[in-house]
């Protein structure tokens, strides 16, 4: 679930290609079916016994090729988004997610994993982990929503239209109005991007870093609107900080100093767990790893080495 940025057909067999960052590492591409039938697309960078897990590769790209030193980086993504097959609202929800997590690890042969979940995926993972216990090693919290909706979901969304351009908006409202969009879903859905995503970096340039998602049906306004719908049906109100201490795997939050979710919510995460830290990575919104990813991505590989990063901190609980 990336609730960052709410606001393609591929071949059975896989294929190798070559991550044009760093030139030797192999990435090859394949599907997966769930158990009630939906196919899953993902994406292997590098080689090795270890396995890492992140779901959004539609977001991820080659971002995390860098990680795959010695270790495979599995991206994928989940039903209904990106690469993967188009569901019914019937078909989302918290619970099935975690089956698609689940699948793309049997999928690539792996009994224990590493977990990396970004945005609305830093909360289904944890809850992976703590429903798995057994299948996952180690878990990074990537610019992830807050353990509890309240009060956080509404300051999130009250940050992000803080810094939308209002004008931009209302021009955008008008033109879908006016129909001008009418059987045109990709210029709609870049149109809205062009709005919607630079609030959520702290440099509003850095927005076309990001990933161009809008190549895809499922990422068009009706088809996501009507999967988050879905989605949110079944997460409405969650709470997750009395779970907290059951999850004893080391777990590393890495949270943006200028995201829209508030800092006090992602300190909640680690706040008196004995075995989990928070890096706060300077001039980075809700995607650290292309913002700064030098710093990101090298305190992950620390993390997934063994070692707390630099700068990662342990909280004490609240009083």
């Amino acid at each position: 679930m990336a609730l960052a940025a709410a606001a393609a057909a591929f071949a059975g067999s896989a294929c190798a290609t070559r991550s044009p960052a760093l030139g030797a590492v192999p990435v090859t591409e394949g599907e997966a079916v769930t158990p009630d039938g939906v196919r899953l697309y993902y994406r292997v960078a590098g080689e090795g016994e270890e396995v890492v897990i992140a779901p959004f590769a539609l977001y991820h790209g080659s971002a995390l090729d860098r990680l795959a030193r010695g270790r495979r980086i599995v991206t994928y993504d989940p039903r209904g988004r990106g690469r993967s097959a188009a569901v019914a609202p019937g078909k989302v929800s918290l619970d099935l997610l975690l089956t698609d997590l689940d699948t793309v690890r049997r999928a690539v042969g792996a009994e224990r994993v590493a977990v990396i979940g970004w945005s609305g995926g830093g909360m289904e993972s944890f809850v992976y982990a703590l429903r798995n216990p057994s299948r996952v090693t180690r878990l990074v919290q990537l610019a992830p929503v807050a353990p509890r909706f309240v009060p956080y979901g509404a300051q999130m969304m009250a940050d992000r239209r803080a810094r939308t351009d209002a004008a931009a908006a209302a021009a955008l409202a008008a033109r879908v109005e006016a129909g001008e969009f009418a059987g045109k879903p990709v210029e709609q859905c870049r149109a809205a991007n062009a709005v919607s995503l630079p609030p959520l970096l702290a440099d509003r340039a850095d927005a076309a870093l990001v990933s161009d998602v809008c190549i895809w049906p499922n990422e068009h306004p009706d088809a996501l609107g009507a999967y988050f719908g879905a989605l949110f049906a079944t997460i409405d109100g969650y709470d997750w900080r009395g779970s907290l201490a059951a999850v004893t795997i080391p777990r590393l939050g890495v949270h943006g100093e200028r995201d829209n979710i508030p800092l006090a919510g992602n300190e909640e995460w680690v706040r008196g767990q004995a075995n989990a830290r928070l890096l706060v990575v300077r001039d980075a919104g809700h995607f650290p790893h292309y913002e700064q990813p030098d710093e990101t991505l090298a305190a992950i590989a620390d993390f997934l080495d063994g070692r707390w990063p630099a700068g990662a901190t342990v909280l004490p609980a609240a009083p």
